[in-house]
Protein backbone atom coordinates (compact mmCIF):
# COMPACT_ATOMS: atom_id res chain seq x y z
CA UNK A 1 0.00 0.00 0.00
CA UNK A 2 1.37 3.21 -0.54
CA UNK A 3 1.31 6.02 2.06
CA UNK A 4 0.49 9.17 1.17
CA UNK A 5 2.11 12.65 2.64
CA UNK A 6 0.28 16.10 2.88
CA UNK A 7 2.71 18.60 3.76
CA UNK A 8 0.58 21.38 5.86
CA UNK A 9 2.13 25.20 4.85
CA UNK A 10 4.36 26.74 7.81
CA UNK A 11 2.72 29.69 6.91
CA UNK A 12 -0.88 28.30 7.35
CA UNK A 13 0.08 27.29 11.23
CA UNK A 14 1.39 30.51 11.94
CA UNK A 15 -1.09 32.60 10.46
CA UNK A 16 -3.76 30.04 12.64
CA UNK A 17 -1.65 30.56 15.62
CA UNK A 18 -1.22 34.44 15.46
CA UNK A 19 -5.18 34.83 14.85
CA UNK A 20 -5.15 32.91 18.30
CA UNK A 21 -3.22 34.70 20.25
CA UNK A 22 -4.90 38.16 18.68
CA UNK A 23 -8.53 36.97 19.86
CA UNK A 24 -7.20 35.97 23.68
CA UNK A 25 -5.59 39.57 23.27
CA UNK A 26 -8.67 41.62 22.65
CA UNK A 27 -10.49 39.00 24.98
CA UNK A 28 -8.31 40.28 27.59
CA UNK A 29 -7.99 43.83 27.14
CA UNK A 30 -12.00 43.94 27.53
CA UNK A 31 -11.10 42.17 30.76
CA UNK A 32 -9.01 44.26 31.67
CA UNK A 33 -10.47 47.77 30.84
CA UNK A 34 -11.61 50.25 32.89
CA UNK A 35 -14.63 52.06 32.11
CA UNK A 36 -14.38 56.02 31.86
CA UNK A 37 -16.52 58.20 34.33
CA UNK A 38 -18.17 60.65 33.92
CA UNK A 39 -17.76 64.29 36.38
CA UNK A 40 -21.30 65.09 37.80
CA UNK A 41 -21.55 69.04 37.27
CA UNK A 42 -24.29 71.88 37.24
CA UNK A 43 -25.04 73.64 34.44
CA UNK A 44 -27.39 77.02 34.16
CA UNK A 45 -27.92 79.18 31.05
CA UNK A 46 -30.15 82.63 30.75
CA UNK A 47 -33.37 82.00 28.56
CA UNK A 48 -33.92 83.06 25.39
CA UNK A 49 -29.86 82.47 24.38
CA UNK A 50 -29.02 82.55 21.19
CA UNK A 51 -28.32 78.89 19.19
CA UNK A 52 -24.61 77.86 19.54
CA UNK A 53 -24.76 79.62 22.68
CA UNK A 54 -21.83 77.72 25.52
CA UNK A 55 -23.57 75.85 28.37
CA UNK A 56 -20.53 74.38 29.74
CA UNK A 57 -18.23 71.64 28.90
CA UNK A 58 -18.76 67.98 30.39
CA UNK A 59 -15.26 66.31 31.69
CA UNK A 60 -14.30 62.45 31.89
CA UNK A 61 -11.72 60.78 33.00
CA UNK A 62 -9.95 57.37 31.91
CA UNK A 63 -7.80 55.66 33.57
CA UNK A 64 -6.49 53.79 31.00
CA UNK A 65 -6.11 57.01 29.34
CA UNK A 66 -8.19 55.63 26.25
CA UNK A 67 -9.38 58.33 23.45
CA UNK A 68 -12.97 59.47 24.94
CA UNK A 69 -15.62 60.17 22.44
CA UNK A 70 -19.10 62.23 23.54
CA UNK A 71 -22.47 62.10 23.06
CA UNK A 72 -25.84 63.97 23.64
CA UNK A 73 -29.05 62.78 23.43
CA UNK A 74 -30.97 64.76 20.48
CA UNK A 75 -34.06 64.62 21.95
CA UNK A 76 -32.84 67.78 24.24
CA UNK A 77 -31.99 70.19 21.25
CA UNK A 78 -28.58 70.35 22.87
CA UNK A 79 -25.03 69.88 20.84
CA UNK A 80 -21.87 68.35 21.62
CA UNK A 81 -18.32 68.14 20.54
CA UNK A 82 -17.42 64.84 20.45
CA UNK A 83 -14.02 65.28 21.27
CA UNK A 84 -14.13 68.66 23.69
CA UNK A 85 -17.16 67.71 25.56
CA UNK A 86 -18.44 71.04 25.42
CA UNK A 87 -21.95 71.22 24.98
CA UNK A 88 -23.67 74.47 22.64
CA UNK A 89 -27.33 75.46 22.37
CA UNK A 90 -29.00 73.55 19.01
CA UNK A 91 -30.07 76.51 16.55
CA UNK A 92 -33.62 75.62 16.67
CA UNK A 93 -33.97 75.53 20.08
CA UNK A 94 -35.64 77.78 22.30
CA UNK A 95 -35.41 78.34 25.88
CA UNK A 96 -38.38 79.88 27.61
CA UNK A 97 -38.14 80.25 31.63
CA UNK A 98 -42.05 80.58 31.79
CA UNK A 99 -42.70 77.22 30.10
CA UNK A 100 -39.70 75.30 31.38
CA UNK A 101 -37.19 75.93 34.49
CA UNK A 102 -34.99 72.68 33.64
CA UNK A 103 -33.85 70.68 30.32
CA UNK A 104 -32.67 67.09 31.31
CA UNK A 105 -30.21 65.22 29.14
CA UNK A 106 -28.43 62.48 28.97
CA UNK A 107 -24.30 62.40 27.89
CA UNK A 108 -22.29 59.50 26.95
CA UNK A 109 -18.78 58.73 26.95
CA UNK A 110 -17.24 55.79 24.45
CA UNK A 111 -13.49 54.65 25.68
CA UNK A 112 -13.22 52.17 22.23
CA UNK A 113 -14.65 49.45 24.45
CA UNK A 114 -17.41 50.87 26.29
CA UNK A 115 -20.09 53.17 27.06
CA UNK A 116 -21.06 55.37 30.14
CA UNK A 117 -24.25 57.23 30.37
CA UNK A 118 -24.76 60.69 32.59
CA UNK A 119 -27.82 62.12 33.36
CA UNK A 120 -27.89 66.23 33.84
CA UNK A 121 -30.22 68.47 33.81
CA UNK A 122 -29.74 72.40 32.49
CA UNK A 123 -31.18 75.09 35.04
CA UNK A 124 -32.55 77.67 32.85
CA UNK A 125 -32.41 81.27 34.46
CA UNK A 126 -35.07 83.62 34.60
CA UNK A 127 -34.36 87.00 33.30
CA UNK A 128 -36.25 90.54 32.62
CA UNK A 129 -37.06 90.44 28.80
CA UNK A 130 -38.37 93.91 28.61
CA UNK A 131 -34.67 94.92 29.37
CA UNK A 132 -34.22 93.84 26.35
CA UNK A 133 -36.98 95.01 23.99
CA UNK A 134 -36.20 98.19 21.98
CA UNK A 135 -37.80 101.29 22.05
CA UNK A 136 -40.64 101.10 19.71
CA UNK A 137 -41.50 97.21 21.33
CA UNK A 138 -41.79 99.23 24.81
CA UNK A 139 -43.77 101.82 23.22
CA UNK A 140 -46.51 99.32 22.38
CA UNK A 141 -46.67 97.56 26.14
CA UNK A 142 -47.13 100.95 27.38
CA UNK A 143 -50.26 102.01 24.84
CA UNK A 144 -51.43 98.25 25.11
CA UNK A 145 -51.66 99.26 29.23
CA UNK A 146 -53.25 102.12 28.40
CA UNK A 147 -55.94 101.10 26.54
CA UNK A 148 -56.58 97.87 28.50
CA UNK A 149 -56.64 99.48 31.65
CA UNK A 150 -58.66 102.14 30.24
CA UNK A 151 -55.88 104.86 31.74
CA UNK A 152 -57.13 107.65 29.74
CA UNK A 153 -58.71 110.96 31.99
CA UNK A 154 -61.62 110.34 30.07
CA UNK A 155 -62.02 107.15 31.61
CA UNK A 156 -62.37 104.92 34.62
CA UNK A 157 -59.11 103.36 35.28
CA UNK A 158 -59.16 99.05 35.37
CA UNK A 159 -56.69 97.32 38.02
CA UNK A 160 -57.00 94.58 35.24
CA UNK A 161 -57.23 94.08 31.73
CA UNK A 162 -60.10 92.33 30.32
CA UNK A 163 -61.64 90.35 26.95
CA UNK A 164 -63.83 87.99 25.35
CA UNK A 165 -62.62 84.26 25.55
CA UNK A 166 -65.60 83.00 23.15
CA UNK A 167 -66.52 84.58 19.28
CA UNK A 168 -68.93 87.56 19.21
CA UNK A 169 -71.88 86.97 17.55
CA UNK A 170 -73.74 90.49 16.48
CA UNK A 171 -77.34 91.30 15.95
CA UNK A 172 -77.83 94.41 14.06
CA UNK A 173 -80.99 96.42 15.47
CA UNK A 174 -83.13 99.80 14.80
CA UNK A 175 -82.88 101.98 11.40
CA UNK A 176 -80.44 99.37 9.63
CA UNK A 177 -80.50 100.41 6.27
CA UNK A 178 -78.28 98.43 3.52
CA UNK A 179 -75.59 101.08 3.30
CA UNK A 180 -75.19 101.05 6.84
CA UNK A 181 -75.26 97.03 7.26
CA UNK A 182 -72.23 96.96 4.27
CA UNK A 183 -70.79 99.15 6.62
CA UNK A 184 -70.90 97.50 9.61
CA UNK A 185 -69.29 94.29 7.59
CA UNK A 186 -66.39 96.14 6.43
CA UNK A 187 -65.25 97.11 10.10
CA UNK A 188 -65.74 93.50 11.11
CA UNK A 189 -63.59 92.27 8.04
CA UNK A 190 -61.17 95.02 9.44
CA UNK A 191 -61.17 93.62 12.62
CA UNK A 192 -61.65 89.77 11.94
CA UNK A 193 -58.20 90.70 9.43
CA UNK A 194 -56.62 91.53 12.90
CA UNK A 195 -57.97 88.27 14.82
CA UNK A 196 -56.89 85.85 11.50
CA UNK A 197 -54.38 84.18 14.12
CA UNK A 198 -56.90 83.89 16.33
CA UNK A 199 -59.93 81.86 17.80
CA UNK A 200 -61.44 84.94 18.53
CA UNK A 201 -63.71 86.30 15.71
CA UNK A 202 -67.25 88.24 15.16
CA UNK A 203 -69.81 87.34 12.70
CA UNK A 204 -73.64 88.63 12.02
CA UNK A 205 -76.55 86.47 13.15
CA UNK A 206 -80.04 87.07 12.19
CA UNK A 207 -81.70 86.55 15.49
CA UNK A 208 -81.37 88.36 18.55
CA UNK A 209 -81.37 84.78 20.49
CA UNK A 210 -78.58 83.63 19.18
CA UNK A 211 -76.56 86.56 19.49
CA UNK A 212 -74.21 87.72 22.34
CA UNK A 213 -73.74 91.22 20.80
CA UNK A 214 -76.78 93.58 20.29
CA UNK A 215 -75.92 96.74 18.27
CA UNK A 216 -79.27 99.65 17.82
CA UNK A 217 -78.23 102.31 15.48
CA UNK A 218 -80.90 105.05 16.53
CA UNK A 219 -81.80 108.18 18.20
CA UNK A 220 -80.81 108.53 22.10
CA UNK A 221 -85.03 108.70 22.93
CA UNK A 222 -85.09 105.14 20.74
CA UNK A 223 -82.59 103.70 23.88
CA UNK A 224 -85.51 104.67 26.91
CA UNK A 225 -87.61 101.86 26.10
CA UNK A 226 -84.76 99.45 24.88
CA UNK A 227 -82.26 99.98 27.50
CA UNK A 228 -83.21 101.79 30.61
CA UNK A 229 -79.93 101.63 32.30
CA UNK A 230 -77.99 102.83 28.99
CA UNK A 231 -80.61 106.14 29.01
CA UNK A 232 -79.67 106.99 32.57
CA UNK A 233 -76.20 107.26 31.33
CA UNK A 234 -76.66 109.14 27.66
CA UNK A 235 -79.90 111.09 28.58
CA UNK A 236 -78.80 114.77 28.17
CA UNK A 237 -75.39 114.15 27.16
CA UNK A 238 -73.43 114.51 24.09
CA UNK A 239 -72.53 111.28 23.24
CA UNK A 240 -73.09 109.95 19.86
CA UNK A 241 -72.28 106.37 20.75
CA UNK A 242 -72.15 104.22 23.75
CA UNK A 243 -71.38 100.39 24.46
CA UNK A 244 -71.96 98.32 27.74
CA UNK A 245 -70.30 95.11 28.20
CA UNK A 246 -70.91 92.58 31.28
CA UNK A 247 -67.39 91.96 33.10
CA UNK A 248 -67.24 88.79 34.45
CA UNK A 249 -64.10 88.50 36.31
CA UNK A 250 -62.28 90.15 33.45
CA UNK A 251 -63.94 87.98 30.70
CA UNK A 252 -66.55 89.84 28.48
CA UNK A 253 -69.36 88.82 26.98
CA UNK A 254 -73.30 89.95 26.69
CA UNK A 255 -72.58 93.70 24.81
CA UNK A 256 -75.20 96.07 23.99
CA UNK A 257 -73.76 98.93 21.49
CA UNK A 258 -75.65 102.22 20.70
CA UNK A 259 -74.53 104.34 17.59
CA UNK A 260 -76.52 107.65 16.01
CA UNK A 261 -74.80 108.30 13.71
CA UNK A 262 -73.85 106.05 10.41
CA UNK A 263 -70.11 106.96 10.38
CA UNK A 264 -68.08 103.72 10.30
CA UNK A 265 -65.61 105.05 12.77
CA UNK A 266 -68.46 105.41 15.06
CA UNK A 267 -69.17 101.95 15.24
CA UNK A 268 -65.56 100.51 15.15
CA UNK A 269 -64.96 103.23 17.99
CA UNK A 270 -67.75 101.27 20.18
CA UNK A 271 -66.57 98.45 19.42
CA UNK A 272 -63.37 98.54 20.74
CA UNK A 273 -64.47 99.40 23.98
CA UNK A 274 -67.13 96.35 23.81
CA UNK A 275 -63.88 94.67 23.23
CA UNK A 276 -62.07 95.76 26.32
CA UNK A 277 -60.33 98.94 25.26
CA UNK A 278 -60.85 102.52 26.45
CA UNK A 279 -59.92 105.70 25.08
CA UNK A 280 -56.59 106.62 23.05
CA UNK A 281 -54.06 109.77 23.83
CA UNK A 282 -53.07 109.25 20.70
CA UNK A 283 -55.50 112.51 19.11
CA UNK A 284 -53.88 115.21 17.72
CA UNK A 285 -52.17 114.37 15.19
CA UNK A 286 -53.05 110.70 14.65
CA UNK A 287 -56.63 110.17 14.44
CA UNK A 288 -56.67 107.40 16.53
CA UNK A 289 -60.19 105.31 16.16
CA UNK A 290 -60.45 105.00 20.17
CA UNK A 291 -60.25 109.08 20.53
CA UNK A 292 -62.94 110.08 23.04
CA UNK A 293 -63.87 112.29 20.35
CA UNK A 294 -64.22 111.10 16.73
CA UNK A 295 -63.95 112.26 12.91
CA UNK A 296 -64.81 110.63 10.12
CA UNK A 297 -60.60 110.22 8.81
CA UNK A 298 -59.90 108.52 12.77
CA UNK A 299 -59.07 104.71 12.09
CA UNK A 300 -56.87 102.09 13.51
CA UNK A 301 -53.62 103.04 14.08
CA UNK A 302 -50.75 100.44 13.28
CA UNK A 303 -49.65 99.99 16.34
CA UNK A 304 -53.50 99.44 17.89
CA UNK A 305 -53.54 96.46 15.46
CA UNK A 306 -50.62 95.23 16.85
CA UNK A 307 -52.05 95.82 20.32
CA UNK A 308 -55.53 94.18 19.37
CA UNK A 309 -53.81 91.35 17.83
CA UNK A 310 -51.77 90.27 20.88
CA UNK A 311 -54.76 90.75 23.04
CA UNK A 312 -56.61 88.54 21.23
CA UNK A 313 -54.11 85.98 21.08
CA UNK A 314 -54.80 82.42 22.06
CA UNK A 315 -52.20 82.56 24.81
CA UNK A 316 -53.35 85.77 25.93
CA UNK A 317 -54.98 85.52 29.43
CA UNK A 318 -57.80 88.08 31.08
CA UNK A 319 -56.97 89.78 34.00
CA UNK A 320 -53.69 90.98 33.79
CA UNK A 321 -52.10 93.90 36.14
CA UNK A 322 -49.98 96.08 34.43
CA UNK A 323 -46.78 94.69 35.79
CA UNK A 324 -47.95 91.65 34.05
CA UNK A 325 -49.24 92.37 31.10
CA UNK A 326 -45.23 94.25 30.86
CA UNK A 327 -43.91 90.27 31.43
CA UNK A 328 -46.09 88.61 29.18
CA UNK A 329 -45.64 90.82 26.11
CA UNK A 330 -42.28 91.02 27.07
CA UNK A 331 -41.57 87.42 26.92
CA UNK A 332 -43.54 87.26 23.41
CA UNK A 333 -41.87 89.83 21.66
CA UNK A 334 -38.68 88.25 22.46
CA UNK A 335 -39.47 85.14 21.54
CA UNK A 336 -41.28 86.09 18.05
CA UNK A 337 -37.84 87.78 17.23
Amino acid sequence: MKKFFFVIPLSMLFACSTDSDEIKEEVQKEVDNNQPTINVQSLAIDEHSEGGSSVGTITAADSDNDELTFTIDSESGLEIDENSGEITLGASLILDYEVNQILPFTVSVFDGKAIVEQDFELTINDIDEYELLTTEQKEIISYYQYLTLWQAPTNSPLENSSRWMAPMKLYLDGQITAQFRADVETVLEEYNEIFENSDFSISLVENLEESNAHLFFGETSDIENLWADMFEIIDGQSYAGYAMTENNSSILSDTRMWVSNPIPVLFKHEMGHALGFGHSEKCDTENSFMCSSIDADHDFLEMEKTIISYAYDNEMEAGLTGNEIEAVLANKMILED
